[in-house]
């Protein structure tokens, strides 16, 4: 996927990812999912005044 937009590229780039069920790569876009919720939770304040963010989301941030 880095190689597919060179310098001096004009034209835009589609990048099509092929995720197989039970792969690390399965299990990296679905943490890259929980994470950018609890990130969009975090900035829009709903998080902190729902109650939705626990100590556990937390450690998740920083974990693997």
């Amino acid at each position: 996927m880095d190689r597919t937009h060179r310098i001096g590229q004009a034209r835009n780039v589609m990048v099509y990812r092929l995720v197989a069920k039970d792969t690390i790569e399965e299990k990296v876009m679905t943490l890259k999912a929980k994470k950018s919720q609890l990130f969009a939770d975090v900035m829009e304040g709903d998080a902190l005044s729902g109650g939705a963010l626990t100590a556990e989301d937390l450690a998740g941030l920083f974990a693997e």
